[in-house]
């Protein structure tokens, strides 16, 4: 008889059962193609947040002059409306202002053209990457709607304001006029440039104008730029007809 003892069992884990013979093994699922995504993601927040930065600094510089000269333009209005109607001197008024609308004209347009700039080779026009309503806010695009706000109650608000003190001058609303109807073209051109690269700016932009009275501006701008055709594209139909995100 044999002394040799048959092979002991391998005392089992307890948590790892025997796979059957001719079972398929699935793969572990990965987080690497989430984890990819993610960081994706991540990459173009903080580019857009760059992007609003700089086009901040840039409203912001043009803020900074166009302000004063805004101040200017109202005051020359301001004092010829204190003098008396006979004394009052529309082409002195002229002489004053339209140096002013053309000087805020210069520096409107040269903002448009720093703006624009900053896509010159459509990258990020073609990525299509624009934020829809819920988006929350980041402090970047926050700096960039408020900086808008600025330019638009401030000169916006100059034009339509000297506009409507033009109709008791109707010799300079001849000169003065077209240049007021002018001097409004870039803050359009402004603004859609801007939405056309990060659209969730204009719908914080749009909500700080309406405290204002001056959002259907806004939407007058998206319109005239074509923005309102993309807009619908992403189903921010809501938003154009005036109903507000709470971002």
């Amino acid at each position: 008889m044999s002394n040799i003892s048959p092979p002991q069992q391998q005392p089992s884990t307890g948590s790892q059962s025997p796979v059957p013979a001719g079972a398929d093994v699935q793969p572990a699922p990965t987080t690497q193609d989430d984890k990819s995504q993610a960081e994706e993601i991540k990459k173009e927040d903080n580019l857009d947040d760059i992007l609003a930065n700089r086009m901040a600094q840039i409203v912001e510089d043009a803020n900074e002059q166009l302000i004063p000269i805004c101040e200017k333009i109202r005051k020359h209005f301001d004092n010829l409306e204190a003098q008396k109607e006979e004394d009052r001197d529309e082409d002195e008024l002229i002489k004053q202002v339209k140096p002013l609308i053309e000087q805020a004209d210069k520096l409107l347009n040269e903002t448009n053209g720093a703006i624009r700039g900053l896509d010159e080779n459509k990258q990020i026009t073609n990525r299509v990457k624009i934020r829809t309503l819920d988006h929350s806010a980041t402090p970047a695009e926050q700096r960039l709607a408020e900086a808008l706000k600025v330019l638009v109650e401030n000169v916006q608000g100059t034009i339509d304001w000297a506009k409507d003190k033009l109709q008791s001058f109707p010799k300079a609303q001849r000169d003065l006029g077209p240049l007021l109807d002018a001097l409004g073209q870039p803050i359009t051109q402004i603004v859609g440039g801007v939405g056309l690269l990060l659209a969730g700016v204009l719908n914080l932009l749009g909500n700080l104008l309406s405290g204002l009275g001056l959002d259907s501006l806004l939407k007058g701008v998206i319109a005239a730029t074509g923005l309102d055709k993309i807009y619908k594209g992403l189903g921010l139909e809501k938003w154009l007809k005036g109903e507000k995100s709470k971002n």
